[in-house]
């Protein structure tokens, strides 16, 4: 009986933090505006981290018109303490690889603090900008505008 009583408990115990590893992890919307005179085509991924952010976006980044605008969202899969975004879009010779990451840092006191990174990396005379423009501290989701000029 009161092994009955110890297994039980001990199976609450697993339950429970079994449940608490099932926290999503968090997402990021991106909102691309192409402020070129030309389509700005989306390139796909060249590197693991523009594959699994096409893969893990809904929906998926496109080609966009002067002037147009598309929004996506990306969700990391699994249980990862980073998410991120990495896209590649093309207009004329111009081209800007955008990049924004969140990460849950621990510091030496054992402090855990949300950090959210952007960049933009332009080449063939572009213009590339990045901001967040949003962050939800409750469970980390955040947003990003993209512009390609």
């Amino acid at each position: 009986m009161k092994n009955a009583k110890t297994i039980k408990s001990a199976m609450s115990v697993v339950a429970m933090l079994s449940a608490g590893s099932a926290i999503a992890t968090p997402q990021v919307t991106v909102s691309f505006t192409n402020n070129t005179t030309e389509f700005a085509t989306y390139q796909p991924g060249s590197s693991r981290n523009e594959t699994t952010t096409y893969s893990n976006a809904s929906p998926k980044p496109s080609n966009v018109p002067p002037g147009a605008s598309e929004s996506y969202t990306v969700r990391a899969t699994g249980s990862s303490p980073i998410t991120y975004g990495m896209v590649t879009y093309r207009s004329g010779s111009k081209s800007c690889q955008f990049t924004t990451s969140y990460l849950m840092n621990s510091t030496p006191g054992g402090v855990r603090t949300p950090k959210w990174n952007k960049n933009a990396v332009a080449s063939g005379g572009a213009r590339c900008d990045i901001s967040i423009t949003a962050v939800n501290y409750s469970n980390h989701d955040w947003s990003v505008n993209l512009i390609m000029r």
